[in-house]
């Protein structure tokens, strides 16, 4: 099964300088390696950031958990404990070329509550990755829950612009109800990302 293992981390002021370069040592030195398939690198959206702190995030895409394990230690030895990165690795439902390749890209992190279902939730992520078919300005989506914790799923969906996004889930839309009754069993958070591919 595909995993895309999204890396989160606290882009310091030398990264976000010389982002590129930084990426292609890094995922360069990963893309030789069996398994993985494709690696797309960007920052969090500046009217997003909170604190002063601008996240950055990669997502690279595995044929299989397994290959991507067998590079997890390396691929956290990158990091400095400063860059609090954080990885999940998410098994997706759907093609992911559609969304990651759009020209905006939302990853959404939904977290069951305590005393909730797992099957609630699943039911949850059914009707939001339904509700995105329909919604004007939106790329496709791939939903799955992470290897690490089945009780959180990571959607990615892409988009025409951020704005499209928060206009098709403003208040009186049908994915503001969706998104509604999916708080009542879950927390959700996001981040909006301008990914491009990487290539050596």
């Amino acid at each position: 099964m595909t995993i895309a293992e999204v890396v989160v981390f606290v882009a310091s002021k030398a990264y976000q300088e010389n982002s590129e370069a930084v990426a292609k040592g890094v995922i360069g030195e990963l893309s030789s390696v069996p398994g993985i398939e494709s690696s797309y690198n960007g920052f969090q959206y500046d009217d997003e950031v909170e604190g002063g702190v601008k996240k950055a995030v990669w997502i690279n895409v595995w044929d299989s958990y397994e290959s991507a394990e067998k590079q997890s230690e390396r691929l956290k030895s990158f990091f400095k404990e400063e860059s609090k990165v954080e990885i999940c690795h998410v098994r997706i439902g759907a093609d992911i070329s559609r969304p990651i390749s759009a020209p905006v890209t939302e990853i959404a992190w939904v977290v069951l509550k305590p005393g909730q279902s797992v099957e609630a939730l699943a039911k949850s992520i059914d009707e939001l990755e339904e509700a995105v078919k329909t919604l004007e300005g939106a790329h496709s989506s791939t939903w799955g829950p992470t290897v690490e914790d089945p009780n959180v799923f990571v959607g990615i969906i892409g988009w025409d612009t951020r704005e499209a996004h928060l206009k098709a889930v403003a208040p009186g839309t049908g994915a503001f109800k969706v998104i509604g009754k999916t708080l009542e069993t879950s927390d959700i958070k996001l981040l909006h990302v301008d990914l491009t591919k990487f290539s050596a």
